[in-house]
């Protein structure tokens, strides 16, 4: 009972905290167990909350034994169906016994549960995938060569992709692959147990990395968003790709990873010229408070749509004040509590969610109950009531539409003004936007080529 009143509380705040929450290929969710669901872990305690969110069956977690740390967490995180399991870096220099947590998993296994695992191990906010454990392959392995009634035992890779993991109303894609069936490899594992857990490790891997976009270190990714902000519209009118817009934007994105890990093995030395050229076009716009130029299409329409935004904004800026005034706090408590409570960026959006549960229903209760003390109408209360959530949605969007409309206006006055600066910045933007078309036409016909010779 208290998993489900908790998933249904999550489920909901899930849908309050991202602005966009998409799952690709939901259709190859098993309903029923016996299951392990492996996945990628970039964004702490949120990854298991959106991925169980997704399945209609009850999850069991394999968690780290250090998050059992009181007799209350211990009491609490059993009945919310986690499992501890011990690493070594937890207990450096003692032995660790997880007999106890692999036979907890053997018996939700049997009972044609489901669990969730993360074999990388620990949590990390970076878009790539870090050495996984072989827990997770030994554990299936093992299960299904002791237990008959786990013969169908399958692993399905789900990949985790957030636009912004620390931030509100933030967008994630859940891409889902086929699941892994485990009796293929029994044979093979009687033969030779630890080469064909590596041999599955390595397949998780490989499905894993499909789902997710990778990029190497952190300097190329900063290089793969800045090239996005100004190439991807661009390459997204080139690339004609039959799929919704966040596969879409998902593909490209990894297109792009390609094609840039491709330059660096063969001509490190000019994409190291071009980052510096885009290194410098990126802190001008910053400088100017600016995040990107717009293209040519949206420039010949800036003017008229800046002029009506900015009417738009001005009408319903009473409806904006009564949502900030009414949301402010609620909206508010979950950053400061998060600030305050961690400097890690990967906790800072489950803590985020989790306070903003309470602070939401508490908040509304109070000022319900100052509303009903000084206007008992239960009419009033209930149109109230409804109004604080629609209110406090209306307010977020007037913020950042009013964010995008002082850009506008701000790139308005550059460009009327005929600065030099803007001259400078449009130059700069269709150089790179260029030397992206002539590495692009390249690549194709390298990758072409090497189809033929193929």
């Amino acid at each position: 009972m208290l998993y489900l009143v908790l998933k249904l509380i999550l489920r909901t705040g899930l849908w309050v905290f991202f602005r966009r929450f998409v799952v690709r290929n939901r259709h190859l969710m098993p309903t029923r167990g016996p299951l392990l669901v492996v996945a990628n872990h970039p964004n702490t305690f949120m990854d298991p909350i959106v991925i169980a969110s997704l399945l209609p069956q009850q999850v069991y977690f394999i968690a780290k034994s250090t998050v059992f740390s009181s007799p209350l967490h211990n009491w609490l995180f059993h009945r919310m169906n986690l499992i501890p399991i011990h690493r070594r870096e937890d207990k450096p220099g003692e032995s660790v016994d997880n007999e106890a947590a692999f036979k907890a998993s053997y018996q939700a296994l049997a009972s044609r549960k489901t669990l969730l695992i993360f074999p990388e191990g620990t949590s990390f906010n970076e878009r790539r995938l870090r050495k996984l454990r072989t827990g997770t392959a030994r554990m299936a392995l093992s299960a299904v060569t002791q237990l008959p009634e786990v013969a169908d035992l399958q692993i399905l890779p789900v990949g985790l992709n957030y636009s912004d993991p620390t931030r509100f109303r933030s967008d994630v894609f859940v891409n889902v692959g086929k699941p892994i069936a485990v009796a293929p490899y029994l044979s093979q594992y009687q033969q030779d147990e630890k080469g064909t857990v590596n041999e599955l490790t390595d397949h998780i891997r490989q499905q894993l990395e499909k789902l997710i976009v990778i990029t190497p270190t952190d300097d190329e990714d900063t290089l793969v968003r800045q090239i996005e902000q100004v190439y991807k519209e661009k390459l997204a009118a080139q690339t004609p790709i039959e799929a919704p817009r966040h596969v879409r934007d998902f593909l490209l994105t990894r297109a792009i990873m390609k094609g840039l890990a491709h330059f660096l093995e063969t001509q490190p030395g000019r994409v190291e010229r071009f980052r510096e050229k885009m290194r410098s076009y990126t802190r001008q716009l910053q400088e100017l408070d600016l995040r990107r130029l717009p293209t040519v299409e949206e420039n010949n329409v800036l003017l008229r749509q800046t002029l009506a935004r900015t009417l738009l904004l001005t009408l319903t800026m009473p409806l904006y004040l009564y949502g900030l005034i009414n949301n402010y706090l609620a909206y508010v408590i979950p950053s400061k509590v998060a600030n305050a409570l961690t400097e890690e960026q990967e906790f800072r959006a489950p803590i985020m969610l989790s306070v903003g549960i309470f602070s939401f229903p508490v908040l509304y209760a109070v000022q319900a109950g100052i509303l009903w003390h000084y206007w008992p109408s239960t009419l009033y209360l209930l149109l109230y009531l409804i109004s604080l959530p629609l209110s406090g949605f209306f307010a977020l969007r007037y913020w950042n539409t009013l964010l995008r409309v002082r850009e506008h206006w701000l790139l308005l006055r550059l460009f009327l003004s005929n600065s030099p600066v803007a001259e400078s910045l449009k130059q700069q933007r269709q150089e790179l936007i260029k030397e992206l078309e002539i590495a692009r036409k390249e690549y194709l016909h390298q990758q072409a080529g090497s189809q033929r010779l193929g």
